[in-house]
């Protein structure tokens, strides 16, 4: 081995040269010829490793793994050292305005926001920030990355003790925010959620609506939370007064919605007395024309009464329950009568129009028979003054005679049909509806006329509406029992 191997490791070593899967080699001075030999491991011979043809002057790498050196030069240390500080001092660079945005912009802010909510800025902390922007400066103009290394620990460490001047000042800061914060809560807190509750409380008491004990004792302890953390002199005790205020309002709140319902039930009470009145007037309007109908309507009027009385059943029921008090009671019987209650109203107002339906037949056949010979007479008068060839108008009246027979006779079937019979008539509508057409059609005129010979109750959404159209419509509106 040459007497240079140990100094060239160490200077390679002090270079930070990074060897990968290789070690640097002495230097051969001068480059050997083609085919030289060099030292190798024993065991490997000498006459096995590749030529060294390459102009290395830094040296040759070394293969481990075979113990011969190779044609590959070993990295320049001193071109690796200028490639590291470079890089080295752009980031120290990059470091500087990170700090002056981070630490020294932010530090500034917090000087400020000190000053807004008049709290003194420590002297030693304004000293030590003027000088910490002067080291900045200068940190400015260095060059090697050394010296910005150095600068930068420098900075940090006049940060960190600036912060720690800082940190007591804003903790009283917080702290008196924190308490005035506080303060300003409590005072909403109090209007809304105690006043307002004493005050629903009251208005209670005055409609005589029993207010359910969870109100009252929770209110208690509402109170005390509350004055705990209005005495309160430090944000902690404040806050745990305040959590513990707050849990008993929630379920002070949850206690009020139960007593909001309480306190409507009566207005609800009136309501369904004043719907019920409704539909009993108009259910004794049409058993009185029931009565003196010549059809047998026992059938339907016994109905309608059951479903009448069922509806005062779930009144009487709801009243029970809003008397109570009990809340789960109210909230069971509502939720299981709403559905039975809406369609007992339904069908009892249906049962009301065919009633007054049927009630009506005689005196509707009548005024089809009085609109069959106006309308026939009319068509002999296109006929005889306008010259107009009414053959077609004259046979759909023709086919529209023979409606009117089964309408007759299905009016006056016993025991009555109600859908048969409404069936019946909404046929000869539609029959004369056909007739109208052709009519209009042959005088080219958009008159409207068969109107005029029909009751209004009778005529009433006839045209493309549901059989019950022709029924008189109650004359009342339907409300809904139950909301």
């Amino acid at each position: 081995m040459s007497p240079l191997t140990p100094l060239i490791s160490l200077l390679l070593g002090m270079f930070g040269i990074a060897f990968v899967g290789a070690q640097v080699m002495e230097v051969p001075t001068p480059m050997p010829s083609k085919g030289g030999v060099y030292s190798t491991p024993a065991t490997v011979p000498a006459s096995t490793c590749p030529d060294l043809i390459a102009d290395c002057p830094f040296g040759f790498m070394y293969d481990n793994s075979t113990g011969c050196t190779i044609n590959e030069c070993a990295p320049d240390p001193a071109i690796k050292q200028l490639e590291y500080d470079a890089q080295c001092v752009k980031d120290q660079q990059r470091s500087l305005k990170e700090f002056e945005r981070y630490n020294i912009k932010d530090t500034e802010r917090r000087f400020k926001e000190l000053e807004r909510g008049k709290f003194t800025v420590p002297a030693e902390a304004r000293t030590q920030m003027e000088q910490m922007k002067s080291q900045w400066q200068t940190a400015q103009a260095l060059t090697t990355c050394q010296e910005l290394g150095d600068a930068s620990r420098e900075l940090n460490d006049s940060s960190n003790d600036i912060n720690a001047l800082l940190r007591d000042a804003e903790d009283a800061m917080n702290a008196a925010r924190c308490l005035k914060d506080a303060q300003r809560e409590l005072k909403d807190f109090e209007r809304y959620g105690i006043k307002d509750v004493e005050r629903k409380i009251q208005q209670a008491k005055k409609k005589r609506v029993a207010v359910p004990e969870g109100i009252v004792s929770g209110l208690e302890h509402v109170k005390t939370s509350f004055v705990q953390a209005k005495n309160a002199d430090n944000c902690t005790d404040i806050n745990d007064a305040k959590s513990e205020m707050y849990n008993a309002n929630n379920d002070v709140q949850e206690a009020m919605r139960q007593l909001d319902l309480l306190m409507q039930m009566p207005q609800m009470l009136k309501q369904i007395t004043r719907e019920l009145k409704n539909i009993e007037r108009q259910w004794k309007t049409a058993t009185t024309k029931a009565k003196r109908s010549k059809a047998d309507l026992s059938d339907l009027v016994a109905r309608g009464q059951s479903l009448l009385d069922s509806m005062k059943a779930i009144f009487e029921e709801i009243k029970a329950a809003a008397a109570s008090g009990d809340l789960e009671r109210i909230r069971d019987v509502m939720e299981d009568s709403d559905a039975d209650a809406r369609e007992h109203e339904n069908e009892i107002f249906e049962i009301i129009r065919t009633v007054e339906a049927l009630s009506n037949a005689p005196r509707y056949i009548k005024e089809l028979d009085r609109r069959m010979k106006n309308i026939s007479r009319q068509a002999k008068d296109m006929q005889r003054f306008q010259k107009i060839d009414t053959s077609t108008f004259t046979a759909c009246l023709d086919n529209v005679k023979p409606l009117i027979t089964a309408a007759k006779e299905e009016a006056g079937r016993r025991p009555a049909d109600p859908d048969a019979t409404m069936d019946a008539f909404s046929t000869v509508e539609e029959a004369f509806s056909d007739c109208e057409e052709i009519r209009r059609s042959l005088e080219g005129s958009q008159e409207e006329f068969f109107g005029e010979f029909i009751p209004d109750q009778m005529m009433n959404g006839v045209k493309g509406g549901p059989p019950q159209t022709i029924l008189s419509p109650p004359t009342h509106s339907e409300k809904k029992v139950i909301n």
